[in-house]
């Protein structure tokens, strides 16, 4: 459908539109929500010949057939390995035009969220496609993405952030950069007016560990996530699911207050209530894939009663063309289910001839229909045996309605006239990128940055800084400090050898926990980063470089309370020097260790896969790192240098030892004075003395290798990032 055929929507500077739902007008509050799209920046949303193919997993192959298939060629192999695909849409066709709200409804199953999916631009790549997508007769382009709003059915939001640094945070990143903070932090105050989230806007979003906002208000937080941007169109998957009718009703009206400001507004919708459905303009009903109704949402039972279904009296329509679409509305003759084959039928044949629709002037007859079709359907209308059924009072309002096709119909906007909430749409405070550069990213990669920096370090206050985390390093730091009591402090091999096991538990500890609990880092953002990404929130480099950022603050503070205790208890050496030498080993490993996790945790989705390869991991690096085994047969000696344990050990062992006289007195003798008895003697191999894999003497150059694993293995994890976020949708 062409754009020209499009009812432009204009919305004039000195009009402002109201709508009002539930209390008295006098009672309401005017909240100036958002100004309208200029007609240049409408967008009309159009999908036709719209068909997907889902792969099935096939069953792992017989040991008898892995044993054929190496007797067969490549290719047949491949051909007979081919993954078989499931059809779940078939050729779906609509359009959405500014200032109207296209619903698509239907039961579970009927592919309502795969169609908004691909509508947005947010196929998995798994997903077959056939079919076209336009906007204003064009593809989806990235440009045009960033003037799209997508409302997952998941509430992807930050449990640690309130309801203001959350919208704060989106308006910072996503709004553009010619407006000033004071402007962005405006459009942040409209939006929380707008969907009455003033009285807990201070408040944190919360999950299931911490209580926060409730779920209607997570709901439209979600909402008011995309309504920040102002977005032209706007895609939302069931946003009224979990919510009470009235609230759910509330937001509906800010939706259709929305698209009065010229915006094509689509949304799945699971069941509304008669109230929400009279607030529909059009209406695409789906049925395991197959469109069964597309047109005016007001006409639908108009449609079905020319075809045979009547709506029973004082029933919802909306449930009864839900129960029409999942086959359980039925004859004594005719099963739910051959009528619901009879009614996509009798859809995809009228659709043929009219794109746009059931419309209020529409004709349904056997020209249209056909022969076949338009005589089953008849027949239907007559199976009673009683006379031919007339329109209920609810059919005669749907009529009544279908006089008036256009988004801003007054019957719907009286009906309207009732809410507590007062939208105002005004045009005075323009657009701040009219007839200027459009840029691809709101704020600049820079700002990007230290936005992303902010938000992460207010995100992780609760998970990093809590008092748990204090308390475990607090109890095991003062319980290894007690069992190597000024160990340090003794000059004998047999001494050393103890305090050996100081400081190989020293770095154990940090660089094993660092490492299992970034295992979790990455799959736990991942669904809200490709979210934010889609969107085009920020670049990719920047989240990372953000999220390396404020590692170092949060990652490095209570371990250095755990440094401090087991260096002064453990008496290791007394000088400013060794002590800040034994710190930034500590955490070079730390951070070593981390960015093993991260990768780990980026490639590998299953947390258990990733438990078990870095616990394999951590346990080989461990073996290898010269402290249980110190003598490793050459044609396996060579793991150690993959160890960075084996890196940061050596370290330690360099900053303690290094230019300290040690005194062999025997291998169970620790004399005091060593250097006053005549039972030890000077020792002047210290490494043979000791069974060292390095000599401590030597120059310190093992930093050096732990700062080229911590860079590489951070490259790898952002190369990772960026292939997982490429390959999930196209």
């Amino acid at each position: 459908m062409s754009v020209a055929k499009a009812r432009s929507f204009r919305v004039a500077e000195s009009e402002t539109n109201e709508v009002m739902i539930g209390a008295k007008a006098g009672d309401a509050k005017d909240v100036e929500l958002m100004e309208a799209i200029p007609q240049e920046k409408q967008l009309t949303v159009a999908f036709s010949s719209i068909s997907g193919w889902v792969p099935l997993m096939n069953k792992a192959d017989p040991p008898l057939q892995k044993v054929k298939n190496m007797f067969t060629s490549k290719q047949e192999v491949h051909e007979a390995a081919k993954i078989q695909r499931k059809q779940i849409m078939y050729k779906l066709a609509g359009a959405c035009y500014p200032g109207e709200v296209l619903a698509l409804m239907g039961p579970s199953g009927s592919s309502k969220t795969s169609l908004l999916s691909v509508i947005g631009g947010r196929t998995p790549k798994s997903v077959h496609l056939e079919g076209d997508v336009l906007y204003n007769n064009t593809r989806l382009t990235k440009a045009t993405k960033r003037s799209v709003g997508y409302v997952l059915q998941d509430d992807l939001l930050y449990e640690s952030l309130t309801v203001w640094e959350t919208l704060y945070f989106a308006a910072m990143l996503r709004l553009p950069r010619e407006m000033s903070t004071e402007q962005k932090k405006q459009r942040v105050a409209k939006v929380i007016a707008a969907l009455g989230l003033n009285r807990c806007k201070d408040t944190i979003i919360g999950g299931f560990f911490r209580r926060g906002i409730s779920g209607g208000e997570r709901k439209r937080v979600s909402v008011g996530h995309e309504m920040i941007i102002n977005p032209s169109v706007l895609l939302l998957d069931e946003p009224t699911s979990g919510l009470d009718s009235t609230t759910a009703m509330h937001l509906v009206a800010t939706l259709r207050q929305l698209a009065q400001g010229g915006r094509a507004v689509l949304t799945t919708i699971h069941q509304p209530s008669s109230r929400l459905y009279q607030m529909l303009d059009k209406l695409l009903l789906l049925s395991e894939g197959h469109s069964i109704y597309y047109g005016d949402a007001q006409l639908a039972t108009e449609w079905f009663h020319k075809l045979g279904y009547t709506i029973p009296y004082l029933i919802n329509a909306a449930d009864f063309i839900l129960d029409v679409a999942s086959g359980d509305v039925s004859t004594k003759k005719i099963s739910g289910a051959d009528s619901r084959l009879h009614l996509i039928n009798c859809a995809e044949r009228f659709l043929t001839e009219h794109p746009g629709g059931y419309q209020a002037d529409s004709k349904v007859s056997e020209n249209v229909l056909g022969s076949e079709l338009w005589n089953a359907a008849q027949s239907r209308r007559t199976l009673t045996g009683g006379p031919q059924p007339t329109m209920n009072p609810l059919d005669e309002h749907a009529k009544e309605s279908s006089a008036h096709t256009s988004p801003t119909s007054s019957a719907r906007d009286d009906y309207a006239l009732a809410s507590p909430l007062q939208v105002v749409v005004d045009t005075q405070e323009g657009n701040p990128q009219k007839g200027g550069k459009q840029h691809r990213w709101g704020a600049p990669y820079r700002e990007q940055i230290r936005i992303l920096f902010t938000r992460t370090i207010k995100t992780r206050r609760f998970e990093a800084l809590s008092t748990r985390d204090f308390l475990q390093f607090f109890i095991v730091g003062v319980l290894a400090g007690l069992f190597w009591l000024q160990a340090g402090q003794t000059s004998t091999v047999a001494g050393v050898n103890n305090l050996r096991g100081l400081l190989f538990f020293e770095l154990m500890f940090m660089s094993m926990r660092a490492m299992l609990g970034a295992l979790f880092t990455f799959p736990s953002e991942f669904k809200m980063m490709l979210k934010e990404r889609a969107s085009g929130m920020y670049r990719l480099s920047a989240f990372y470089f953000a999220r390396t950022a404020s590692d170092l603050p949060i990652d490095c503070t209570i371990p250095t309370c755990f440094i401090i205790i087991v260096y002064f208890m453990g008496g290791l050496r007394y000088n400013a020097g060794s002590f800040f030498a034994n710190w930034a080993a500590v955490l070079l490993s730390l951070l070593t260790a981390q960015s093993i996790g991260l990768l780990i945790g980026s490639v590998i989705t299953h947390p258990k896969t990733g438990q078990t390869i870095a616990t394999i991991t951590a346990l080989t690096m461990v073996l290898v790192a010269g402290f249980f085994v110190q003598s490793i047969p050459d044609w396996i000696g060579w793991l150690k240098y993959l160890s960075f344990i084996y890196y940061g050990y050596n370290t330690l062992l360099k900053i303690q030892f290094k230019g300290m006289t040690i005194y062999d007195c025997g291998t169970t003798y620790n004399p005091k004075h060593p250097e006053t008895n005549p039972a030890c003697t000077v020792v002047t191999n210290l490494k043979d003395s000791l069974r060292l894999q390095e000599d401590p003497n030597e120059w310190v150059w093992e930093p050096l290798a732990l700062i080229a694993y911590l860079l590489f293995f951070r490259a790898l994890v952002y190369i990772a990032l960026r292939k997982r976020t490429k390959a999930s949708v196209r």
